[in-house]
């Protein structure tokens, strides 16, 4: 008895140690993209942007290389540096292009990008490209491809529908499962898809691949001596021993919603286990004492490349310290998801408490935070699209079986959000249930983007338009 308190003790003690992001080499960061551009205009030297994350391993990687003399002289003699956290500051991470971390962007002195790459660069690769950019010999990709919705109607969900659908078999890996290989649609994605798995398990669509792929999902991803599940694993080296050793309460939420519809459809119970599994590792690991879940657990190869006897004897690493709108939005629609799969009352309070929370603490004067750290009790990011938008998504299911959410709801919806094709999704698939006109307003005229790394953000257009034909034809 005395072990399993002590071994809780320490649990709880890691997760509540900070990871300070900011705290990354030996350069002169500057953390304020505003003052930065202010600065790089004055002394007209361009701007070395790196965009972080608390659970990015390969950040960690790329870190080691930032560290070395000859890059921190490099840097500094000729850029000014930026350090910013792709949580934090996901809006304009997004506006960037990023798809995932790390990522680098250097902007000309006049606030422009001229070079955008990601992923992990060594010192001399980085320096060279770097000094290519000073030279002006770099070249941005290509202008991403898009459609533009000009009708709301059966003919062009069909071709959104088809599209995505095609994309998703070039993209299938008949041997590791998931839909991540390359594809001519779209970009190469990485990282699991688990609206994806749920939309196609709910439309009786590819289930045979959804079903491996999910098993591979469990086989590759999920942490069998912590619990929870990895963010992704690289398909192309699966055997060999390697992995991400990054665990985000975003990947965590929705793989629940995927391997609640995987049982239900398949009646496996492995998947109802896993399902559960993974909750019992975001209340024991990212549950917050304010309620609601902490963003991610840090990645620490170290630790997780260690045998699982080994493991059990070492303090686990610690979590983020923010609490994020958008994150804990999906967490609220798991919990719910739980609730209908087992009427168990503790999932739906559960639900309601973080929802309550957010509203009390981060939802002010018409102005919705994204984040709320509580360690340095900041809050930042107002008004960001894809917080309001699953955040009404979440308010929208608990009104389901709890009256008073209604008005909380249409309070978000109220909200005028910096905004982009998959928050509009978002939110047109919300209005369609409580303002029709509106749904089609938002939707009309968005302009997709068909070079989209990650096959779930087209999810919600598809049911937002299938939301729309069905209340058409009642």
């Amino acid at each position: 008895m005395l072990w399993s308190v002590l071994a809780l003790l320490l649990i709880i003690l890691a997760c509540e140690r900070p990871y300070d992001y900011g705290n990354v080499s030996k350069i002169d960061w500057r953390k304020d993209y505003e003052k930065v551009l202010l600065e790089a205009k004055e002394r007209g030297r361009p701007v070395f942007i790196y965009f972080s994350a608390v659970w990015c391993s390969w950040c960690r990687e790329y870190e080691k290389e930032l560290e070395r003399e000859e890059v921190v002289r490099f840097l500094e003699e000729n850029f000014i540096p930026l350090l910013l956290d792709s949580d934090r500051d996901r809006a304009l991470f997004l506006e960037l292009g990023g798809r995932g971390t790390p990522f680098s962007v250097v902007l000309d002195p006049r606030g422009r990008p001229i070079l955008k790459f990601h992923g992990a660069v060594r010192s001399r690769d980085l320096i060279e490209v770097l000094s290519a950019a000073l030279e002006g010999n770099v070249s941005l990709p290509e202008e991403r491809k898009t459609y533009r919705i000009t009708r709301l109607d059966e003919e062009t969900y069909r071709f959104l529908l088809n599209f995505f659908l095609e994309d998703l078999k070039e993209r299938y890996d008949p041997i590791y499962g998931g839909f991540s290989s390359p594809s001519a649609r779209g970009s190469l994605f990485k990282w699991s898809t688990p609206l994806t798995y749920d939309y196609l398990l709910e439309k009786g669509i590819m289930v045979e691949e959804v079903l491996f792929s999910l098993r591979k999902d469990i086989e590759f991803l999920y942490d069998e001596v912590d619990g929870g599940f990895f963010n992704f694993f690289d398909r192309t080296r699966a055997y060999d021993f390697y992995f991400e050793t990054s665990k985000t309460l975003s990947v965590n939420s929705l793989m629940i919603l995927a391997l609640l519809e995987a049982y239900r459809v398949s009646k496996e119970k492995i998947f109802l286990q896993k399902a559960i599994g993974t909750y019992e590792y975001m209340v024991r690991v990212l549950r917050a004492r304010e309620a609601c879940f902490l963003n991610a657990q840090i990645s620490d190869p170290s630790y997780y490349n260690l045998p699982p006897e080994k493991r059990r004897r070492r303090r686990p690493p610690p979590t983020d310290t923010a609490i994020i709108v958008e994150d804990n939005s999906k967490a609220i629609l798991s919990l719910i998801e739980l609730y209908r799969f087992t009427g168990g009352e503790n999932y739906l309070e559960e639900a309601i408490k973080c929802a309550d929370y957010i509203l009390r603490n981060m939802l002010e004067n018409g102005t919705l935070y994204r984040f709320y750290d509580v360690k340095t009790k900041e809050r930042g990011l107002p008004n960001f699209g894809r917080d309001v938008a699953f955040f009404s998504l979440a308010l929208l299911e608990i009104s389901h079986y709890r009256q008073g959410y209604g008005e909380d709801l249409l309070k978000v919806l109220s909200i005028e959000p910096k905004e982009d094709w998959v928050s509009r999704s978002v939110i047109s698939y919300v209005l369609a249930s409580v303002d029709r006109k509106r749904a089609e307003e938002k939707l009309f005229g968005t302009e997709i983007n068909l070079s989209y790394q990650n096959p779930d953000e087209l999810v919600f257009l598809l049911r937002a338009f299938e939301a729309l034909i069905e209340s058409n034809s009642n």
